[in-house]
């Protein structure tokens, strides 16, 4: 083999390695990428549990004991302390049916995809959550 040979394949091998180095790197990227909104979607489906629970506490509350304003007042430190400017209200939807909902402030994580998610897949059943809210809705009969 000639010198000239062994010089090109040195650069060869070397210009491998790099173009290795650069897809692992891309790959490493991505894989970070994807952490990262598992985290936020963990984030967003804890925050609609926590506010199923507080708007299921509120309608076996006034669903047993009747709404009086202690028990709404109850309930709402509830929500406000499990989720963030957490909201719980009750509204009447005719006849014995209520309904109980719960919104709170949207984390702030990625502003342009939350907010649209949010919007897009939270809204009540009674009005529509605020942009930048999220919001769970409960029916339930007295």
């Amino acid at each position: 083999m000639s010198r000239l040979s062994e010089r090109g394949a040195r650069g060869s091998t070397l210009l491998e390695v790099a173009v290795a180095l650069g897809i692992m790197a891309m790959c490493g990227l991505g894989l970070m990428s994807t952490q990262l909104a598992l985290v936020r979607h963990a984030q967003l489906a804890a925050a609609r549990e926590r506010a199923a629970v507080a708007a299921d506490a509120m309608a076996e509350a006034a669903r047993v004991a009747g709404a009086t304003p202690a028990t709404t007042d109850r309930w709402n430190v509830l929500a406000a302390s499990v989720l963030p400017e957490g909201r719980l209200t009750t509204s009447s939807a005719g006849g014995d049916a209520s309904i109980a909902s719960v919104s709170w402030a949207a984390t702030p994580h990625g502003a342009a995809s939350a907010s649209t998610a949010v919007s897009r897949i939270a809204p009540c059943l009674d009005a529509t959550a605020p942009a930048g809210r999220g919001c769970v809705a409960l029916a339930f009969l007295r």
